[in-house]
């Protein structure tokens, strides 16, 4: 008997294919605006705009109904207009975006920001201005004058006082019923041939100078015998400081006092700002004094100076000055206690070739350099000795 013939074989199921990871749901205006941080209302205005418009309208209700991608634009759309950004710019991040494009989307956000930068700098310069103008009425009759100097020679002044400013912003007293607020700033002073900065700390107190290159225009009385003042904040001198140094160095700038106000003309950049009110202290019964000893070299003083102790003993040996150890220093047979890191600030400002006036134990110290500037250190006083 013939074998019977095979059994056709059963074809397979075809392979199931995988599911297309789509999400073809709408979403209610009200789910829109919870999870890009728009309004309903916003969104409305948005499709009115032509900005942001719906993928669905009811023709009959009107209610609008969103893809799920249109959040990740609406969330584009509320960073954008919270920096400001025009709605005609928006659209095109959101189009740019949309295609694909991110960096011509991200050039367009880039403009902007840049924008913002150049308004900001603006809108300073007018507060400045109008602080400035609010300032003046409280200062009717005091002294104003404008003078010229080199760009260099005032950023060195600024520079070597600015260590010894007092930390912090403006405050309006001391415990002690002292008017601290002007001490967080610098004077400019203006006295005849030559502009000179100060700054103090109560502990310590730096001085320098830039040379007057043409004749004080008094603008006010004729005030030709008394230095014309005022005290600036901290952060003016520094931007003052940072545009001279931006200029050429031998290059002109005019600095000019009037009643509430100072200005500094930078390569025809004003820089402007409103003085700090209160009175400086008198620096010139600290530094006017002629020292009853010779200066001493202080070459190499701050390779030797102790960062970890809280004072360190200086003693005049041979014409230079040394460091005094802990037991010199404990038994009071030094020439002066000071505080290391004051100290150290200090030398650093005066240059390679320091030099100290040591007067005793109760005087301030003083420290020279081969620049535009000193300082002067209050003593710590000596135990056993009293304050």
């Amino acid at each position: 008997m013939p074998d019977a013939p095979a059994p056709a074989p059963v074809p397979a199921d075809p392979p199931v294919p995988a599911p297309v990871a789509s999400d073809d749901r709408l979403l209610t205006i009200g789910e829109v605006a919870r999870r890009s941080g728009l309004t309903a209302s916003a969104l409305r205005f948005y499709d009115r705009e032509g900005v942001l418009v719906p993928a669905d309208v009811d023709a009959l209700t009107g209610y609008r109904r969103y893809a799920v991608a249109q959040v990740r634009a609406a969330r584009l759309l509320a960073s954008l207009r919270r920096v400001g950004m025009p709605l005609a710019e928006v659209a095109l991040v959101l189009d740019e975006d949309a295609r694909g494009a991110t960096g011509a989307a991200a050039d367009v956000v880039t403009a902007h920001e840049q924008r913002l930068v150049d308004g900001l700098a603006d809108a300073r310069r007018e507060i400045v201005r109008t602080l400035v103008l609010l300032a003046e009425r409280d200062a009717v009759g005091a002294a104003a004058c404008r003078v010229t100097v080199r760009a260099g020679e005032l950023a060195t002044a600024l520079a070597a006082v600015r260590f010894a400013v007092a930390p912090g912003e403006p405050v309006a007293g001391a415990p002690d019923g002292t008017d601290l607020s002007v001490l967080t700033g610098v004077l400019l002073e203006v006295c005849g041939d030559e502009v000179r900065c100060v700054a103090t700390d109560r502990y310590r107190l730096a001085v320098g100078w830039a040379p007057v290159l043409e004749p004080t225009a008094v603008l006010t009385a004729d005030l030709s015998d008394e230095p014309v003042a005022a005290v600036v904040p901290l952060g003016w001198a520094d931007r003052v400081a940072a545009a001279c140094v931006d200029a050429e160095p031998d290059s002109h700038v005019v600095l000019e006092l009037a009643p509430g106000r100072a200005g500094v003309t930078v390569d025809g950049e004003l820089v402007a700002t409103p003085v700090l009110r209160g009175s400086f202290p008198d620096y010139r019964s600290i530094v006017s004094t002629d020292p009853a000893r010779e200066p001493v070299d202080a070459g190499g003083l701050s390779a030797l100076l102790p960062v970890e102790r809280e004072t360190v003993g200086l003693v005049v040996r041979d014409g230079s000055v040394q460091v005094a150890d802990r037991d010199g220093a404990a038994a009071g047979v030094v020439d002066v206690l000071v505080d290391p890191e004051f100290l150290h600030e200090a030398l650093a400002v005066a240059g390679p070739r320091p030099t100290l006036v040591l007067d005793g134990p109760r005087r301030p110290l003083a420290v020279r350099g081969d620049g535009a500037g000193f300082s002067v250190l209050m003593p710590v006083a000596p135990e056993g000795l009293g304050a």
